[in-house]
Order: C-alpha cells, then structure tokens, then sequence
C-alpha cells in the first residue's frame, strides 16, 4: 500500500488508466479518471449499474465527495462496502471459481441488449461478498464498440475456462499453476494437458482447441515492424449474444468429480473416539460465543465442522485445508444453506500459504498480509507442520502471530497415534516436539488464558497474543 495525502492508493489497483482503488478509515473507495467517465455516466444513466446490483451481479457503490483525499485527476468518487476477505482464483474451490465464470456470463447476457458489455473479464474481478460472488470492478462495464467481437473473450478463456477444463478433465492441482500465470492460463497448455476426447468435445473444441491453435499461429505470423492495422472481423449482436450463451453452456458442462485420498474421509480414520470429537466441538462452541468475533480463520479445516460452529455464532470464517476435495465439499454445504453461507472456503498449503505476488510482489497480498483474524483456530495442525514439513515449533508461533489475536490450538501429545504414524520411520530424527517446547515456543508471542484436556491426551489452549 502507497500512503498518499492522508489515503492508502491499493497496490492491486494501478493498471486501469479509467479508475483506482483507495481507502481511508477503513472505507473503501473508487476514483474514476477523465478516461473513465463517458463509460461510467452511461452506464448509470441507462441503469446498467442499479440492474446488475438488484439482480446481485455487481459489488453496490455510491457516488460521494471525498475533496482533496482522492487522488490527483479524480473527476467522480464512488463508495463501496469493504469486502471481508480478498480471496485469489489459485486458492478457489473449483465451484468458487465456475460460479465467478458464469457470474460473467450472466452480466453479458444482461447488459449486451442495452449496448453494453464487460471491458475485461479477469478472475480478479470476482469475489466472496459473504453471501455471494459478485463483480467487483465497477469501471468493467463499458459501451459495447458496434459489430466488434467481445474485447475480452481472449481473457475470459484464460482466465476461466482453461483453468476449469485442466482441473475438471486433467488434475485439481493444477489451479494451483494460478501462481505462475496470474495473467490467465496459456490456451496452448491449457489445451495440452486437457485429454484429446474432452477437449474435443463442441465447446471446448470452439472456445480451447481452435482459440488456441489461432493464437499460435497469429504469435507466428507477427511481424514487430508491421505497421498496417489488422482488420476485424464484424460480429453482429446475435452472434455476439450467441457466442456468450455458448461459453455460457460450456462452462455449465465442465464438472469436477470431487475425490480425495484421505482427508475427506477424516471423520472415519481419525483417531480419536466421538466423545473427544464431542468435547472438542462444546469447547469451540463455547470460545466463539466468548470473545464473539467477526472475522476467524481456520487453518487445516479439513472439512469445516469448527468452521460451521463459528459461522453459526455470526462470524465471517475463512477455512483453509490443502485438500482442494475437503474445500469444494465445504464450499457447496455452505452455499446450500443461508446461516453457513459466511464460510469462505481456501486451499492452501499452509507449510507454503500465499506469498504476495504481481508487480513488485504487493499486488496480489500474502496470506498475512490479509489478515489478523479475530480469533484463529489451529486444531490439530502444529504437528504436521513440525513433524511432515519440519517448520520448527517457535517459526510456528511466531507466523501464527502474525495471523490474529486470538489463537484457539490443540496439542497433539507425542504419544498420540498420529504423531506415531508420523515419526515412524525417523528414528528419533525429527525437529524438537512436546509439551515444554510447545509452551516455550507459544509463551514467547501469546499468553495462555485457558484450556481443556480431552480424554484422548490432546489439549486445547486458548491464547492471546501479548
């Protein structure tokens, strides 16, 4: 963040020349530059704005005055409401990231009869409202230029439908390649690594295969000294409206079958019996209504029960897990009903969580840098991080105190079946793991307030940092 004359310009927010991004006191607001203005003016004068907003397409805003806090150039201010957690297409449940593409679709379809359509369609431009995916970039909506083809299918492609095709028909893991091209999936390697027989079938063939072998052979025939202008192709409001319902219905076709190895099926191999289960879900139910907080994160959710505890409670809970199974089943019970709807769903490796990322590595935040929570649960997670990823316990403590400040974390005693299965063939060499050490590396970042011992021999501390 760049603090300038008393506001905080946003470090993601500099490439549109038509707007910016900045906050002050917390709030949330948009300046729109001279280029912008005839866009937005449209736009809100033929009611574009105030239909995407009631159909809950579009993040709302108001046109305030905020004098001289705005950037330099500003010529309209907008206000939004702040968003509870800024969430990254590399980190989306697969249905997180297909419910950001249609969003798109739905808009086009909307927009594209009053003579209008979406500038750009990036995944950046979605996000988790607490209740809903929405658009997020008001300055998207422009007028639509006449007979030419969508300025933004190219991106709309890379951004979605690749990504989901390679996760759907290839490997869930390769979402995570978001990291690398946060510009949006090459449609080459996209295609390439999307079985022949899939990406055969009619619309990825149209809206994959082909666009990809075009671009290649356009990146050929380019010459960097050319000068004339490449005429375009005219494209009628028909076949544009065509072209959307079709990347409309393939995008609705591509589905993930939801699998995982182990722990989806955590409920069934854990190793502790349903009392403790029962005691430990008493003991959370009874530290949320506590401290009351707004905002939890939940490392190592697995699949979300403490996550829904604290939703039930009114706080707004981001669920980490790495098992990209464990957060799509997550994602889809919490959408499917209204009281668990403020769980925002990550996968994430947490021995290798978000870096910041982008231009000068601050326009796309860290995992820390989004934070601290409230209240932050870490239930039998330090193990793994100490005795799989070998992250010492005190570089631990002092990440986790960084993240909230209130920490909620469980110790899994070395004598514990899982931190046996763990160490079982290390021979005693593995990084330093009891109870003193624990306290010790903890005591340094936060102070103990109280705990619960489970009959299986695991505690929970609860902890404030200091």
């Amino acid at each position: 963040m760049q603090d300038v004359t008393g506001m905080v310009a946003n470090a993601g927010s500099f490439r549109d020349p038509s707007g910016q991004i900045f906050s002050e006191d917390g709030r949330i607001y948009r300046s729109i530059f001279a280029p912008g203005v005839r866009d937005f003016e449209s736009a809100r004068d033929a009611g574009v704005y105030a239909s995407l907003m009631e159909r809950g397409l579009l993040v709302s805003h108001e046109e305030v005055t905020v004098g001289a806090l705005a950037p330099e150039g500003t010529v309209i201010c907008l206000s939004h409401p702040r968003l509870p957690m800024i969430s990254y297409p590399w980190e989306w449940p697969f249905s997180l990231l297909k419910e950001a593409a249609l969003i798109h679709m739905e808009a086009m379809e909307m927009i594209l009869p009053r003579g209008f359509w979406l500038r750009d369609a990036t995944a950046f431009n979605a996000q988790f409202d607490g209740k809903r995916v929405v658009l997020i970039d008001t300055l998207s909506v422009g007028k639509r230029i006449p007979e030419s083809p969508w300025v933004a299918y190219g991106q709309f492609c890379s951004h979605f439908l690749a990504p989901l095709a390679m996760a759907a028909y290839g490997d869930i893991r390769m979402l995570s390649l978001w990291r690398n091209y946060i510009d949006g999936f090459p449609l080459d390697l996209a295609a390439g690594m999307v079985p022949f027989w899939k990406r055969c079938r009619p619309g990825l063939f149209m809206h994959l295969t082909l666009h990809a072998r075009a671009q290649t052979m356009a990146d050929k025939k380019e010459d960097i000294g050319k000068t004339e202008v490449v005429k375009q192709p005219k494209v009628s409001d028909r076949g544009l409206i065509g072209l959307i319902r079709s990347l409309r219905r393939t995008i609705e076709g591509i589905g993930w079958k939801r699998s995982s190895k182990v722990w989806e099926a955590y409920g069934d191999i854990r190793t502790y019996q349903a009392e403790d289960v029962t005691r430990k879900s008493e003991y959370v139910d009874k530290v949320v209504q506590a401290l009351n907080p707004d905002m939890v994160w939940d490392l190592g959710a697995n699949t979300g029960e403490f996550s829904l505890i604290a939703a039930s409670h009114g706080a707004f809970v981001v669920s980490i897990d790495g098992d990209p199974a464990c957060t799509e089943y997550l994602y889809k019970k919490a959408s499917s009903g209204d009281e668990s709807r403020k769980i925002l769903p990550l996968t994430m490796d947490l021995a290798n969580p978000s870096p910041g990322l982008g231009w000068d590595s601050r326009e796309r935040l860290s995992l820390a840098d989004r934070g601290p929570a409230d209240l932050v649960l870490a239930l039998a997670l330090l193990h793994h991080l100490v005795l799989s990823a070998c992250v010492p316990l005190w570089m631990i403590a002092k990440w986790l105190g960084t993240l909230g400040e209130h920490l909620l974390v469980e110790f899994v005693p070395p004598d514990d079946p899982m931190v046996q299965k763990l160490i079982r063939n290390r021979r005693g060499e593995h990084l330093p793991y009891d109870l003193q050490v624990f306290k010790a590396s903890l005591g340094e970042i936060f102070r103990f307030q109280d705990e619960m011992a489970l009959p299986n021999g695991r505690t929970l501390f609860l902890l404030k940092r200091v």
